[in-house]
């Protein structure tokens, strides 16, 4: 029996291989900004085929995203508000967030527009990530029937796979139209 799925559903890898060198270096870590930076570079590109300064959206990002509240850590709220900020004068996208991930994220990587989304491990359930947030582009369910996702995890790879039993909490892109 395959501990992990040998089929995916949702995005190709291939789509956020430009990714795997947005390595966040920081110290404690901004993976909040990182994963918001990649999903609002992500739906730009797909729809304009332009491709944002990494290091000014990076720095924007973190500007609405990690260094706004007085705590430390990154909530999902902290994601939405950071997100809404950065795109507020679009018409296109709105920000939508929601807590059951092993719900959300197959409903929308399956439907007829998938679309990436970020979810957050919690070392409460036992994440070897512990508190970090991914952006997750396919899921799979194993031969036990156990869900996984596979995404960027600004550590450098853009291929990784995680249960979703230990996560909780996402934020996706929803078109307005």
């Amino acid at each position: 029996m395959s501990d992990v799925p040998t089929k995916w559903i949702g995005l190709p890898p291939a789509r956020f291989m430009k990714y795997k060198n947005w390595i966040n270096k920081e110290m404690p870590g901004i993976c909040g900004t990182y994963c918001a930076s990649v999903l609002v570079h992500d739906a730009i590109y797909q729809r304009t085929k332009h491709s944002l300064q990494k290091k000014v959206l990076l720095n924007g990002m973190r500007m609405v995203v990690d260094d706004v509240m007085p705590y430390r850590g990154t909530f999902y709220w902290d994601l939405a508000h950071g997100i809404r900020r950065m795109l507020s004068h679009s018409k296109i996208w709105r920000v939508k967030t929601g807590i059951l991930t092993e719900r959300i994220v197959p409903e929308i990587l399956s439907s007829e527009n998938p679309r990436p989304i970020i979810v957050g491990t919690t070392r409460y359930l036992n994440s070897k990530y512990k508190n970090h947030w991914l952006v997750v582009y396919g899921y799979g369910y194993n031969e036990a029937g156990k869900l996984f996702y596979r995404g960027y995890d600004n550590h450098g790879r853009y291929k990784t796979i995680i249960p979703a039993s230990q996560t909780m909490c996402c934020v996706w892109l929803e078109d307005r139209l």
